[in-house]
């Protein structure tokens, strides 16, 4: 079990405001935490937001060292911006032909900027590439090394910021659903994580936050068309499964359409791991 607690603060770039939350506990416990920006980042990102893409641009072709990968990302948003809002031929040649190139090197290094630039409303007129950047980074983040910045994202008040995280998440889980699956016992630490309430919770809010209109006949869908229609929040539910099902049972009984879903959900992934390894827990193939 996490012992969690909440550590508040806030970093306003064009009305963004970051809500950190820290769990602290024992050695293995995971940290809800984005990654720090670097100095000229910050300094980018206010000169961005007051619409100086220019110097932007230069702010980013002086750096020497760029262990985040953000040199690319900042010169591409302000030739967005400038082809945008100046009409500007080079800006406008840029923007179309560095795509591919920039979306390819996207990791979850460029998280803290990115999350950042797609939320500032002079960008809002390219929400389709700043989704796309967006769940490119979250994808490519999918892993060990950016667990607690995936954690910290799902609470993020920005919706494409926040699915992101979702996917992120989910492609973690999926590894550690394949660990079970093969004959293996998740770690101590991925047991506290996966299992921690303040995580479940989130995650059986986030699947009341719409609702799906086949909600009344999942238990008609066969088990593989029933995950692909629920997706996001309740797949990751049925990946963590047994320590989920107290919560979402609990969710269901005060109206959450969408948690008495999941839970059907979650019952074919248990029923999955129980019929290749009869003696198994969610967390390991032999019970132990």
């Amino acid at each position: 079990m996490i012992v969690s607690g909440k550590k508040i603060s806030s970093i306003v770039i064009a009305g963004f405001i970051v809500i950190s939350m820290v769990w602290p506990g024992p050695a293995c416990a995971v940290t809800w935490e984005e990654r720090p920006l670097l100095a000229w980042e910050k300094r980018a990102l206010e000169v961005f937001d007051v619409n100086n893409y220019d110097r932007v641009i230069a702010m980013a072709q002086e750096q020497t060292d760029d262990p985040n990968g953000n040199v690319p990302v900042f010169i591409y948003f302000s030739h967005a911006q400038k082809y945008y809002l100046e009409k500007n031929r080079t800006s406008a040649a840029y923007y179309k032909q560095q795509y591919n190139m920039v979306i390819n090197r996207l990791s979850g290094a460029n998280l803290a900027v990115l999350t950042r630039l797609v939320v500032m409303p002079q960008t809002s007129w390219n929400a389709k590439i700043n989704n796309s950047f967006i769940e490119a980074a979250f994808e490519k983040a999918g892993n060990e090394l950016y667990l607690g910045a995936i954690l910290f994202y799902l609470s993020n008040t920005a919706p494409e910021v926040a699915k992101g995280a979702v996917g992120g998440l989910c492609a973690i889980l999926q590894n550690k659903r394949e660990i079970v699956m093969n004959g293996g016992t998740l770690s101590q630490e991925d047991r506290a994580w996966m299992s921690d309430p303040t995580l479940l919770k989130l995650l059986i809010r986030k699947t009341g936050e719409s609702i799906s209109p086949l909600s009344g006949f999942m238990s008609k869908l066969p088990a593989v068309a029933r995950k692909k229609v629920m997706g996001g929040p309740s797949l990751c539910l049925a990946l963590i499964e047994d320590p989920a099902l107290p919560l979402l049972r609990e969710a269901a009984g005060m109206g959450n359409a969408n948690a008495a879903s999941t839970i059907q959900l979650v019952q074919d992934a248990r029923g999955e791991r129980l019929a290749r390894y009869p003696n198994s827990t969610w967390y390991s193939a032999t019970g132990r």
